[in-house]
């Protein structure tokens, strides 16, 4: 078996990776062992305040929901149009984000620090603006640039095999036989931020994700690959993806969807077509992940998300596709390091959305979190949209499939859950 990186490295790494990185808000549910950090525990940090601001109608409404010990100023802007949905848009999380009430701390990566330089130095001519000078190991990751204020940004790691990615292409090749010609099926691994943002001398501190990437696509047969790696990298001076979270920012997952939905020959609505929410004081999970640096906490993301215009219906159902309600796709209420869970809600209910496109395609995403940010993006371009995550789904696929009528089906998750060996049998499980 050929190996990208060593194999000791590999082993403590992965049973962290796969829980971290693929959590809204911190909701997963320890799969390899790895005690989760809660979202209470996150929020206590008393040295940053959110703050939501909803663009609409040419004014903000702002609403503290912790209280404030440094500056917090959400952004404004003048779009004037309401989204219309038939659920209110700012309905409270109907169930905790977070269950759990005591944690063990992470186990930490083995790793030597590649610098540890507490002092500012000066950036190499010729280096974009966003790319960091210096970093270092801090409990699980790799911090960038901490001593540079709000350049600060904590990296998710990231191990893997090729033949672990040549496994999860050919579970999907299995779905493609069992659906057939009449649906599309695609697969999107999406890249972590460790795989852009590395200083000089730290370029092979993890497994290279593009290869990686690549190495799935080879071996699909059938299945269109969707290889965002060079998308989002033509935007790395933008806001996509988080400083202190494992998580993308959703104005990522928006190149990301642009790229899939021309890809499925599908209408894609441009940016002006959203409403545009701003919320403040953002500090994810890679605060508890770095041995809580005082630095990560000064310097806190403001979390943006876009709401589609256009008209549509939300429902959820429980894993079995069973017991259905009304919903909203937004949760504007949470805060804190819960930000992420701000569309969907959580991850351990099938969603369904109903909108007035009218193109009779009937899209299937499933997905780790990393898909949620997918969702309303995609509200535009697909007559009806179902959004499946394989941790809590226990209705086979092919009946789901059947049952909804899925013209499409897209694979939508971070890289790490192609090359997780849990993940890979859990979706194979799924099957039928």
């Amino acid at each position: 078996m050929k190996h990208l990186h060593y194999r000791a490295a590999l082993i403590a790494a992965a049973v962290m990776t796969a829980s971290l990185l693929s959590s809204c808000g911190n909701t997963d549910s320890e799969p390899e062992g790895l005690s989760k950090l809660t979202t209470a525990e996150t929020s206590s940090v008393t040295t940053s305040a959110t703050t939501v601001t909803s663009v609409t109608a040419g004014s903000t409404a702002t609403a503290a929901t912790t209280t404030p010990t440094t500056a917090a100023t959400a952004k404004k802007t003048t779009k004037k149009k309401k989204t219309t949905t038939t659920a209110t848009e700012t309905e409270a999380v109907t169930e905790p984000v977070t269950e759990a009430t005591t944690t063990t701390a992470a186990p930490v990566v083995t790793a030597p620090p590649v610098s540890s330089t507490p002092a500012p130095v000066e950036r190499p001519a010729g280096l974009e603006d966003y790319m960091p000078a210096y970093g270092e190991w801090c409990g699980n990751i790799v911090v960038v640039d901490r001593y540079e204020g709000d350049r600060i940004r904590g990296l998710p790691p990231f191990y893997g095999y090729l033949s672990t990615g040549q496994q999860y292409a050919a579970v999907l090749n299995q779905y493609k036989a069992m659906v057939g010609s009449g649906v599309n099926v695609y697969n999107m691994s999406c890249p972590l931020s460790s795989a852009y943002y590395i200083p000089k001398g730290m370029e092979n501190t993890f497994t290279e994700q593009h290869m990686c990437i690549r190495n799935v696509g080879d071996y699909l047969n059938g299945v269109t690959n969707i290889d965002i790696y060079d998308t989002l990298a033509a935007h790395l001076g933008e806001y996509i993806y988080s400083r202190t979270d494992h998580h993308w920012q959703p104005l990522g997952a928006y190149y990301a969807a642009q790229q899939f939905a021309a890809a499925a020959g599908v209408p894609f609505a441009d940016l002006s077509q959203y409403d545009k929410v701003f919320k403040t004081g953002y500090l994810g999970s890679l605060y508890n992940y770095s041995g809580n640096i005082q630095e990560l906490a000064d310097h806190p993301d403001t979390f943006t998300y876009y709401k589609p215009k256009n008209s549509y219906t939300t429902r959820y159902y429980d894993g079995y596709f069973q017991n259905g309600y009304d919903g909203s796709l937004f949760f504007d209420s949470v805060s804190g390091a819960g930000c992420y869970c701000s569309f969907l809600g959580s991850d351990d209910k099938i969603c369904e959305i109903d909108s007035d496109v009218d193109n009779g395609r009937v899209l299937v995403i499933i997905k780790d979190s990393y898909g949620n940010a997918l969702v309303p993006f995609l509200v535009q371009s697909f007559d009806k949209i179902y959004v499946v995550d394989f941790r809590y789904t226990y209705i086979k696929m092919n009946d789901l499939f059947t049952r909804v009528g899925a013209t499409d089906v897209l694979f939508g998750a971070t890289i790490s859950s192609a090359y997780a060996d849990s993940r890979i049998s859990t979706i194979q499980s799924l099957m039928m």
